[in-house]
């Protein structure tokens, strides 16, 4: 979509809907008519930036290659758990690409996106050398999240942080897989980015999602 388009759009819908439009942050937190107006602007603003950026998105081979391999390596993986596979989509993939160039570029510590909008759960990883990073394993990095299997206790099933990775790799109500890596600090450093979508990690449903490896 062009740029002038998307603007038209944007304009299209901030006219319809303001009015009654009332938004909530993640913490449903609401505000005043006054400050309304000004995050509603915001966050047309950061959509229309969202927009430009999925633009000038485009996949290397190398990066195809990678998102493939990722996807052998879920489905490897949460085929022990007795769960169905996942499929790469491309609409996860942009996203994951987007905040892994914006890790790069910012050289930003691993905080989860904020552009998910609790549509898509998230695995981060990152790995720094001294000298240019060369090769890149997509098994390697899905293995460090999957390696917390050792700390999770099937008997009782919970949300904890040093299991989370693991449990959005083999949760059962997931379906889709978008990967995306960028390279920072001159290509010493990589980020990688996994999005998942439903997500996962939902308080109370783990006993349903989280299954042992028994396939």
């Amino acid at each position: 979509m062009k740029a002038p388009v998307v603007g038209i759009v944007l304009l299209t819908l901030f006219t319809f809907n303001n009015a009654n439009l009332i938004y909530h942050n993640h913490d449903h937190e609401s505000y005043s008519n006054s400050d309304e107006s000004k995050v509603v602007s915001r966050y047309f603003a950061e959509q229309y930036l969202l927009l430009r950026q999925r633009e000038d998105i485009t996949f290397t081979s190398d990066i195809r290659k990678f998102q493939n391999d990722s996807l052998v390596v879920h489905n490897t993986l949460r085929a022990r758990h007795c769960v169905p596979p996942l499929e790469l989509d491309e609409e996860i993939n942009i996203n994951s690409q987007i905040y892994a160039n914006y890790l790069a570029k910012t050289d930003s510590p691993l905080i989860h996106s904020t552009n998910r909008a609790s549509r898509f759960g998230e695995n981060l990883y990152s790995l720094a050398r001294k000298s240019p990073i060369a090769n890149i394993s997509a098994e390697k990095c899905i293995m460090a999240w999957y390696a917390e299997i050792e700390f999770y206790d099937y008997s009782k099933p919970a949300y904890k942080l040093s299991t989370g990775h693991f449990t959005q790799i083999v949760w059962k109500d997931t379906q889709k897989l978008g990967v995306g890596y960028a390279f920072g600090r001159e290509g010493c450093k990589i980020y990688i980015v996994a999005q998942y979508g439903p997500p996962g990690n939902y308080r109370h449903r783990f006993g349903k999602n989280v299954l042992e490896p028994k396939c």
